[in-house]
């Protein structure tokens, strides 16, 4: 092995834990409602895909928006395991996470709780040298509220799965 080539297999390891550093903040920041902190860690022309929303979010200030009326009088629990990271080159890259999310709104809320399982499917971008999150989709394998399950419940054998994020 070249030094060259040892140096661009660190570089990727680099990025891949940069990247995981960047959605561990994703998950720490919306579960503690820190709003501004989560708006640094997308891209200015960050794109959104989730189904599930109402307000249908199409830019990262739209997005943050939608979760601070959803999710800032409720306790939050996020979580993302299994991180598959393709570097694509030095600036772009490809994310897949198992995650788990539960949403309990205060008595009388206004929103439903909420318990899902599925994926984040996720591009990333290098500006000014930190990695950024560029798109977010957000699909399910199932999800309940109010305890009731609206996806997931009647899905048999293979499931489908977006080849791209």
């Amino acid at each position: 092995m070249t030094d060259s080539d040892l140096q661009a297999r660190l570089a990727r390891l680099e990025a891949v834990e940069d990247i995981k550093t960047l959605k561990a903040r994703y998950f720490r920041y919306v579960d503690l409602h820190w709003w501004a902190e989560l708006r640094t860690l997308f891209t200015d022309d960050a794109e959104f895909d989730i189904g599930e929303s109402t307000s249908q979010p199409s830019t990262p200030d739209e997005f943050i928006a939608s979760i601070d009326r959803h999710l800032s009088d409720a306790m939050t629990v996020h979580h993302g395991h299994m991180p598959e990271i393709d570097i694509l080159d030095d600036d772009h890259a490809r994310g897949t996470w198992a995650m788990y999310d539960l949403v309990e709104p205060p008595p009388g809320g206004r929103f439903p709780a909420l318990t899902g399982f599925g994926h984040y499917c996720e591009e990333y971008r290098r500006v000014d040298g930190l990695w950024r999150i560029s798109r977010l989709r957000l699909t399910r394998l199932r999800r309940s509220v109010d305890g009731v399950v609206v996806e997931g419940s009647n899905v048999d054998g293979r499931r489908p799965f977006p080849e791209k994020p």
